[in-house]
């Protein structure tokens, strides 16, 4: 027996939820099988929705190809109109817990190392001065991994460097906090501290220290190189997340540093068989590491999120 009109369109507001909320966890997941797992469906039952989706909308909003989904173009642009409506109905029962002042509080903060020890650390600490009852979460990750958290949904807020050839993160606000440019860091008798224009050619000869591949200044250090046909020749000898390790390895004899964050650390005291180290500015070779603040969009923010983002926003607001 055929339904009434208006109870089958009664039925399709009531499953369409369920459908958009598919197809946004299936532009995080990348698979219907991925896809299925965090929603703890079938996968058939994943894939009904998306094409009930696409018969909706009268558009192709994913392809497949073998077990990887891509979106379309008209997927993409559905997938950032309906994020934040998905992102703000699971964010209810925090909200509502929130207001009712009964969830226990948590706040978990992913950003690289040298952010954490360096522009970070004053936020930090007012931020327990002032929210004593905060359970406050800092994960130490490279730029690339800090981002993977925040696309887990593991973290509250991201403070990481984004390099060029980056994809966007269309479900996240990225706000601009900092420009840092690339410094050069060698001995004081290498050639290169007293070259006039030091040159990529002459750079990449060199043994190079750098942050991890996971880092936002290593990817963009790679990028530069790859551009310019100097990929293949980078002789990577050492890696580090900390400025002063970056420095100490050039002092003793590793190579030369090409870094953002190790120029503002003043060079180490010369021991016995270390060399005097000097920082050179090569923003005109590599330009600048450009770090954002980084948050889902469309989800509530706790007043105990907000507090610590707006900490963060002024002190490098201060540095600007």
């Amino acid at each position: 027996m055929t339904k009434p009109a208006s109870t089958s369109r009664r039925y399709f507001k009531e499953v369409r939820f369920r459908q958009i909320r598919s197809l946004v966890e299936l532009a995080r997941q990348g698979s219907f099988a991925a896809t299925a797992s965090a929603l703890e469906l079938a996968v058939p039952s994943v894939w009904q929705q998306v094409r009930a989706l696409e018969d909706e909308y009268g558009v192709q909003l994913v392809v497949a190809e073998g077990s990887k989904v891509s979106l379309t173009d008209d997927g993409r642009m559905l997938v950032d109109l309906a994020a934040p409506v998905v992102e703000a109905f699971d964010g209810l029962r925090g909200v509502f817990e929130d207001r009712r002042r009964t969830a226990s509080r948590t706040l978990t903060v992913v950003a690289p190392a040298a952010l954490l020890s360096g522009s970070l650390r004053r936020p930090i600490i007012s931020y327990r001065q002032h929210h004593p009852m905060v359970k406050l979460v800092l994960l130490d990750r490279p730029s690339y991994l800090a981002r993977q958290i925040m696309e887990q949904d593991a973290a509250d807020l991201g403070i990481m460097g984004m390099a060029p050839g980056d994809e966007g993160m269309p479900q996240f606000g990225c706000v601009p906090l900092a420009r840092y440019a690339f410094h050069l860091m060698c001995p004081a008798d290498h050639p290169l501290a007293g070259a006039r224009e030091p040159t990529l050619e002459a750079i990449v000869k060199e043994p190079l220290v750098l942050s991890p591949e996971e880092s936002s200044s290593h990817r963009q250090i790679s990028h530069v190189f790859a551009q310019a046909g100097l990929a293949g020749r980078m002789n990577v000898t050492m890696t580090a997340t900390n400025r002063a390790l970056l420095l100490n390895y050039v002092a003793i004899g590793f190579g030369i540093c090409i870094s953002t964050g190790a120029a503002s650390v003043k060079p180490p005291k010369r021991a016995a068989g270390e060399a005097e180290v000097v920082v050179r500015d090569i923003a005109g070779l590599f330009g600048h590491e450009e770090v954002f603040l980084v948050r889902r969009k469309g989800r509530f923010e706790a007043a105990h999120v907000r507090a610590f983002r707006v900490l963060v926003e002024k002190a490098f607001a201060l540095k600007g």
